[in-house]
């Protein structure tokens, strides 16, 4: 055993990890972790994989992975070139993708609010209009009636006087209704984005496995981001029966990955349960509302979609 590995193995005892935790928590196979704690990097699939594994294996058990691999550059094998670009060159493509995904994501998502919020600008705008509109020809009416009121006698006066006062109320009273109406469709419209609005709630736990329920999943492609608290945790996403994505999230970083549309069950594993965060587009969704402390988790979604 050489020292790389007499630490890692060390650190993953203290964790209080078996090699099978692990491989669970990181899918590396289990017989290429005992190489790693072994020093036999050669029986790892390629040079890549000798320093990825062992980052992966480090950041796990809560060792500091750039400083360890900085402490054995010697001792550790060289990755070929073209594999090292291969790999970084499918890193750089997926972050990209995914921070793309996540700011359009995140405008189709407001444009629900933004059309509200456009109706209701137009509602008012019409009843003002409506308003000034009448005022200004109940002026006009009032000018003529109480020029050709003087020339007929009192009695005349009186009874324009009295016609107009009738006719102004008249604007008055559907101004009013107008504005009500206005108001009634601003609340129906503020109700129905709140009874529309995604939620998720935990409905049970028992051991390693919890249930959640979502309210209004948008029926569209939905992006889940993934962000560690204080410490690293290992995150899976599982869509019928396949994991569709899985990596390693750290403090201050977030991952994105995309739930596809339509799907109305779907589970994320963890290796981490207290530290791992999750949204769900922009809603926070709390993992672990009873503070539990089981580390390795199954959290499974039942959803319904918006309509």
């Amino acid at each position: 055993m050489n020292e790389i590995g007499q630490k890692l193995r060390e650190a993953r005892i203290e964790k209080g990890y078996t090699l099978d935790d692990l491989q669970q928590i990181t899918k590396i196979q289990k017989r290429y972790l005992s190489s790693i704690e072994e020093g036999d990097f050669d029986a790892l699939p390629g040079t890549f994989y000798v320093r990825a594994f062992i980052k992966q294996y480090a950041q796990t058990v809560g060792v500091d992975s750039e400083a360890l691999l900085a402490e054995y550059q010697d001792k550790l094998p060289n990755a070929k070139p073209e594999e090292y670009v291969e790999k970084s060159v499918e890193n750089q493509t997926r972050l990209t993708r995914e921070t793309t995904d996540s700011k359009w994501s995140k405008w189709r998502g407001l444009a629900p609010q933004i059309a509200v919020v456009a109706v209701v600008i137009v509602i008012v705008g019409i009843v003002y209009g409506i308003t000034l509109s009448n005022r200004g020809k109940n002026r006009e009416t009032l000018t003529e009636t109480s020029s050709s009121v003087t020339v007929s006698g009192d009695q005349s006066t009186t009874k324009k006087a009295s016609s107009d006062d009738n006719q102004q109320k008249a604007q008055e009273s559907k101004a009013k209704e107008a504005s009500k109406a206005s108001e009634q469709s601003k609340k129906e419209a503020d109700k129905k984005a709140k009874e529309t609005k995604l939620s998720a709630s935990m409905t049970s736990m028992s051991g390693s496995q919890q249930a959640f329920t979502i309210k209004n999943l948008p029926n569209k492609a939905n992006t889940l981001t993934f962000s560690a608290e204080n410490t690293t945790a290992w995150v899976g996403l599982i869509v019928n029966g396949s994991t569709i994505w899985q990596g390693s999230v750290t403090p201050g970083t977030d991952q994105t990955t995309q739930l596809p549309a339509g799907v109305t069950q779907f589970s994320v594993k963890t290796g981490n349960g207290p530290a791992t965060k999750m949204k769900i587009n922009d809603t926070a969704v709390n993992l672990n509302p009873n503070n539990e402390t089981v580390q390795v988790r199954t959290v499974n979604f039942t959803a319904t979609l918006a309509k």
